[in-house]
């Protein structure tokens, strides 16, 4: 028996205050840095492309990549949280 596996594009969008809207699906890895003066984060998208936010866009970018990721969370945990014994 052989497998088809379907690349589904996902959408997890994000409006920033000065940049518009993104998807946050195309983010390969975020690095964040709320320490400094003004928060920056370094975003690697999934062609490899490296962002740099700061101020009220990489705040409002990490605020909505730990929604979505917790909606994920979730979605994934669905089946354990729901199992039955």
């Amino acid at each position: 028996m052989s497998h088809i596996i379907i690349s589904v594009p996902s959408v997890y969008t994000c409006k920033l205050p000065s940049q518009g809207w993104i998807n946050l699906a195309l983010i390969r890895q975020i690095q964040y840095d709320d320490l400094s003066y003004i928060p920056i984060a370094l975003v690697t998208w999934s062609n490899g492309e490296k962002q740099i936010f700061r101020g009220d866009d990489a705040i409002a970018l990490i605020d909505s990549w730990n929604s979505a990721t917790k909606l994920l969370e979730q979605r994934c945990n669905h089946r354990q949280i729901n199992r039955r014994f």
